[in-house]
């Protein structure tokens, strides 16, 4: 009984590093279709009070889910290595994972309506 558990524990980390990767995905084909960016000067850093920050080639913005696949990569090695010796800080890579996600998805979304 105590290996069936462990095999359900399994899958739901793998569709969890599953739906990070797929927001990873969805970052990517947003800026690819909706801000199409190009090598025009795009918006790539924008700050409520002080306005646009930072400007640059909109190719710069493909950035944005590049650095989400990396801290996904780096945080999949890592909770591997942590799996069997600290479940704990394993679950929390994965978490950790998909807010980073989620946040660089808003990102995106807010670019968006600056640029």
């Amino acid at each position: 009984m105590k290996l069936l558990a462990k095999v359900e524990e399994n899958n739901y980390f793998l569709f969890l590093w599953a739906l990070c990767l797929i927001f990873n995905i969805i970052t990517f084909l947003f800026i690819y279709y909706k801000i199409l960016p190009s090598g025009n000067t795009f918006a790539l850093k924008y700050n409520v009070i002080t306005g646009v920050e930072w400007y640059g080639k909109g190719y710069n913005l493909y950035q944005i889910p590049l650095v989400g696949l990396a801290i996904l990569g780096l945080n999949y090695l890592l909770s591997r290595l942590l799996r069997h010796r600290a479940d704990f800080l394993a679950a929390m890579a994965i978490f950790v994972t998909l807010v980073v996600q989620l946040l660089l998805l808003a990102a995106a979304l807010f670019l968006k309506t600056v640029n």
